[in-house]
């Protein structure tokens, strides 16, 4: 009966949740809306048939999620007017490349591959045929494993699918005989990559095994306008693993670089390097991006050489210098022309016109430079320099106007330099009639005239080299270093001045009888402000520890010494422990690396041969530059004297640490315990030794150290009858023990013995 009642229960329960399931009406939708949802759905019709199995995900894979096709802008990319042949539009090469759907960019799913890499997620089809016939249709598991009745587990992970074919055919040889085999790939697993950077369609892709860098770059709509096409980057384990230059496919049909994906690969593509425009009479005309390296000519040969009708004597070069001023250069890449060629090395932002041989223009005339028009002009019978410096305009500053060049060509292929004075023609005079093909060139000051340079070094903010204008005086210089600093030598200068043979000589500038004003500056002179004598701000020390009153201290003059910084401390405290002061100075290992120390150390360590004949340099000496900044003091007779004998002269910087009264007497070394003893008055090293477990059979007894608190060392034969006071330290060394092969030795000795006997046997019968 209750079993009754609780199944009339739970068909009422889902009575009751059907009953109230939110029904969803099309009434109210539009059948226009309805119409759209059921063309945008509808199935497309393909006229090949595939077969497309369910999709594998691995432990660390997740489903894919819809890739939104975003609409990439295209921009309008035009070349800025110029005066050289162009195409109406110059686009981008190789950006065409992939305007195909994505949908027939896929890798294909083919049923073999002899160097297919196996891994999780791949459906295997195994076929048996002859005295046993067998079919299995096998998925590889998420360890990478295969299970294959009667056989047992492969591991397949990482096997080609030749290899697995070879590991199978011996695993069935071993159960059935007189059979034969055949391996194929069914389905083929998904793998997870990733499109960053300049691409169209960037995000997340899952995909086939099978997909190639080319295969995912065309899914991608591949690099944006702004994306390289010579810098795509595979990057696998956080690691570059190629670097794709599609140009080389583009234009050799180089495929090397598309190697086969592995999931959690990224493809990255950078924004575009240096671009150049070439147009005229070359076979491709277009926007090429450059590596750096490439010339005219080589740009010549991406734009697939030149037309039968280009004219190669002059190939006009358009750039911008780094005055952001245009500038024209002609190019000759014609080597029988009889003229040296100039391929130039290209920059970014250059447009490279080729001419051509009908094109080329007669009764025209040419300027370039520091104009504001340069390029090509008419030319009538009445022309004049002075109306083509009109057409091109000058630059309103920084053009040379004592000499312009103008280029004249003949028809015998000679050119001659005429020179042109500017101030001369534009006030009228030496005006004359130009000729066909004329070319007018302006420099500009800079490219003219050397820069003058001046300098200054010593106690300035800015010492270093500076630009000597017009009537430049020392004032001036000295203002433009940033002003003098507070320890300036401000009653004279010294300037070394450099006359036109070279030689130098001195100037003392006495600044009590002269003004820096009126010392006028000639090129490449070198001023020198000297330090006041004995200048003397701020230096300091420390003195830290058992004193009355620690902490830094600013030195009253340069005389001022230890026992002085003593008393202004208001000296030691009940405490104290004066001998065992450490007195520190840094400025000594400094001195120590300016006289080259540690190098001269390092050359004079011995040299040891080993067993290949290498000869190895043996570390005796271990400099350690630190411990040599501890000063050696005697602070008994410093007190004592009141600091008339063993006084020390403080410098800046100086530590000066004054100890606690020590514990006891610290024993360390090769000794039975390493510790510190009681300390008792009269008593020597060997009874501390004693104490402290006297020596280990390790132990160097005759290199004993007896470490005083000043910072004394005893060593050597008597050290252990020294006495001991407080705060002394003794350390006793271990020995070094040779280990011998005694076998070795007694027989070299038997040997060497023998030959003896044997020798002196023969003398006797002689």
């Amino acid at each position: 009966m209750r079993i009754i009642i609780i199944l009339i229960a739970l068909v009422i329960l889902l009575v009751a949740v059907s009953w109230f399931k939110p029904a969803y009406c099309t009434d109210a939708v539009p059948d226009s809306l309805i119409k759209n949802y059921l063309e945008e759905f509808r199935p497309q019709k393909t006229g090949e048939k595939t077969y497309n199995s369910p999709e594998f995900y691995g432990a660390s894979q997740t489903p894919p999620l819809p890739v939104q096709k975003e609409t990439q802008p295209v921009a309008n990319i035009k070349p800025p007017e110029s005066n050289a042949p162009t195409v109406t539009e110059l686009e981008p090469f190789g950006y065409s490349l992939f305007n195909v759907p994505s949908e027939l960019s896929a890798a294909p799913e083919i049923a073999d591959a002899a160097d297919y890499i196996l891994g999780p997620g791949d459906n295997i089809v195994i076929y048996l045929w002859g005295k046993v016939e067998k079919e299995y249709n096998l998925t590889v598991d998420r360890q990478g494993k295969l299970f294959i009745p009667k056989v047992g587990e492969i591991v397949v992970w990482g096997l080609t699918l030749a290899d697995f074919e070879a590991a199978v055919n011996r695993k069935f040889s071993s159960i059935y005989s007189d059979f034969k085999s055949s391996v194929s790939l069914g389905k083929i697993r998904s793998i997870r990559i990733y499109l960053t950077g300049e691409v169209k369609r960037p995000g997340a892709y899952t995909v086939s095994s099978l997909t190639t860098l080319f295969n995912a770059l065309y899914l991608a709509g591949g690099p944006n306008l702004r994306g390289s096409m010579r810098n795509i980057q595979l990057i696998r384990k956080n690691e570059i693993v190629t670097t794709l230059d599609l140009y080389q496919f583009l234009l050799k049909g180089d495929s090397k670089s598309d190697i086969r994906l592995s999931s959690g690969d990224a493809i990255f593509i950078p924004v575009t390097g240096p671009r150049v425009r070439i147009s005229g009479a070359v076979k491709r005309p277009a926007i090429y991006e450059i590596l750096g390296n490439e010339t005219v000519s080589s740009l010549l040969g991406l734009a697939g050489g030149t037309a039968a009708d280009a004219y190669l004597d002059r190939i006009m070069l358009e750039r911008f210098s780094p005055e952001d001023e245009k500038e024209v250069i002609d190019v000759n890449l014609n080597g029988n022309s009889g003229k040296p060629v100039n391929d130039i090395a290209l920059a970014d932002g250059d447009r490279v016109a080729v001419f051509s041989l009908y094109d080329m223009k007669r009764n025209v005339i040419y300027i370039d430079g520091l104009v504001k028009h340069p390029g090509e002009f008419e030319r009538t019978d009445s022309t004049t320099i002075r109306d083509l410096l009109k057409l091109g305009e000058l630059q309103p500053k920084n053009v040379y106007y004592d000499r312009a060049n103008l280029f004249r060509r003949y028809p015998d292929r000679r050119e001659e330099v005429i020179p042109v004075n500017l101030n001369q023609i534009l006030s009228g005079q030496g005006n004359f009639l130009l000729q066909d093909m004329d070319s007018l060139h302006v420099y500009s000051i800079d490219e003219v005239k050397r820069r003058k340079y001046v300098y200054i070094d010593g106690e300035v903010k800015k010492p270093g080299e500076y630009l000597l204008y017009d009537n430049m005086n020392l004032a001036d210089l000295v203002f433009l270093a940033g002003d003098l600093k507070k320890n300036a030598y401000q009653l004279g200068f010294e300037i070394a001045r450099t006359d036109s043979l070279g030689r130098v000589r001195l100037e003392y500038i006495d600044l009590s009888k002269t003004k820096m004003e009126a010392v006028l500056l000639l090129e490449d002179d070198r001023v020198f402000v000297r330090q006041i004598p004995d200048w003397f701000l701020h230096r300091s020390v420390v003195i830290e520890g058992e004193v009355q009153f620690p902490g830094q201290y600013a030195l009253l003059s340069r005389t001022e010494t230890l026992y002085d910084l003593f008393s202004r401390a208001g000296g030691f405290t009940e405490r104290a422990f004066p001998k065992g002061i450490i007195f520190q100075r840094e400025s000594i290992s400094r001195d120590l690396v300016r006289k080259n120390l540690p190098e001269m150390v390092q050359n004079s360590q011995p040299l040891h041969a080993d067993s290949a004949g290498q000869f190895k340099k043996v570390e005796i000496v271990n400099l350690n530059l630190e411990s040599m900044n501890r000063v050696i003091i005697d602070v008994d007779r410093i007190i004592d004297s009141k600091g008339s004998r063993g006084n020390v002269t403080l410098q800046n910087g100086d530590r000066i640490y004054v100890p606690q009264i020590p514990s006891g007497i610290s024993v360390m070394g090769a000794v039975g315990a390493n510790g510190t003893i009681k300390y008792e008055s009269g008593k020597k090293v060997e009874y501390y030794v004693k104490r402290a477990g006297s020596f280990t059979r390790q132990a160097n007894k005759k290199e004993t150290r007896l470490i005083k608190a000043d910072g004394r060392v005893f060593a050597g034969n008597g050290t252990l009858r020294r006495k001991v006071e407080i705060g002394d330290a003794i350390v006793v060394p271990s020995d070094i023990k040779q280990e011998r092969d005694w076998l070795k030795t007694i027989s070299s000795a038997v040997s060497i013995v023998g030959g003896i006997l044997t020798s002196v046997f023969i003398i006797d019968k002689l």
